[in-house]
């Protein structure tokens, strides 16, 4: 599958917009990195203060405001794919893809959208 094709599938994969505060932290530097503004069973989107590399390979906690199969953390193994300013106060939009999930934290995800999510 050529790169192009592989956005054109992104775009296919319904994505759901976040109406709540997950909050975003990159896991091995310890280090806040925004808000989770939507996402899908490949994928995610953050916006934040801190801009994250393209093609750089992360671990992501998504900080739930409540327990979510038990878990008050979601980690993620991410690739992050793009980024862009958001605007002039500093702001950043980034997207990832998920690379690495554990079963648990993918079912986690579907949780966090039944209960947070609307789709897009």
């Amino acid at each position: 599958m050529t790169h192009s094709c592989s956005r054109e599938h992104d775009r296919e994969l319904e994505r759901h917009t976040i109406n709540g505060d997950v909050d975003v932290y990159d896991n091995l530097r310890d280090l806040y990195v925004g808000r989770l503004v939507n996402i899908h069973a490949q994928g995610l989107m953050v916006v934040g203060d801190v801009a994250m590399e393209e093609d750089r390979i992360y671990t992501l906690d998504l900080h739930v405001p409540e327990p979510v199969n038990g878990q008050m953390v979601i980690q993620l193994g991410v690739d992050c794919l793009w980024t862009r300013d958001a605007d002039l106060s500093g702001k950043h939009w980034t997207g990832f893809s998920i690379i690495d999930v554990s079963p648990q934290s993918s079912e986690s995800i579907r949780t966090l959208v039944n209960m947070l999510g609307e789709s897009l």
